[in-house]
């Protein structure tokens, strides 16, 4: 467990397939080219991710609860998070999601295929040869405060 103990910054995220889906096509960029995200895996088995395009605008109304539907799909266009346990296990990494965004995750469990090199974190999701392309997230190591 310990290899992916710590903060990790977003690096890219990009879609790998041979197919196009409703994401797009494989190499497409949902984030854009600068995605922002934080993934923290603690030593107490528990973990949280925040991803999101890096070029989102700020909303016009000055204050969350003040929002329109509107704004408020804008805001959330594009952002993923959740949180819960997790479990290192060789090559994989399982999330075991307690809390989200997508209220349909809450309850699912996520297998990435997990590969350390250095100070770098790559995650994808097992793919299956012909279906809609499948994210792959890149992550960078961050250096405690």
């Amino acid at each position: 467990m310990t290899d992916i103990v710590g903060t990790w910054r977003l690096h890219d995220y990009y879609l790998e397939g041979e197919a196009d889906g409703p994401d797009g096509a494989a190499g497409a960029r949902p984030l854009g080219d600068a995605p922002l995200g934080r993934l923290l895996y603690g030593p107490d088995g528990y973990m949280a991710v925040q991803y999101m395009p890096g070029d989102r605008p700020p909303l016009a109304t000055p204050n969350w609860r003040w929002t329109s539907d509107a704004e408020r799909l804008d805001a959330v266009r594009g952002f993923g998070a959740y949180s819960g346990r997790y479990e290192w296990l060789g090559d994989r990494v399982t999330h075991h999601i307690e809390a989200a965004l997508y209220p349909n995750w809450i309850g699912a469990t996520q297998v990435r295929l997990a590969v350390v090199t250095g100070t770098q974190l790559v995650l994808r999701a097992e793919r299956t040869p012909g279906q809609p392309p499948t994210p792959v997230l890149v992550w960078e190591r961050l250096t405690p405060c």
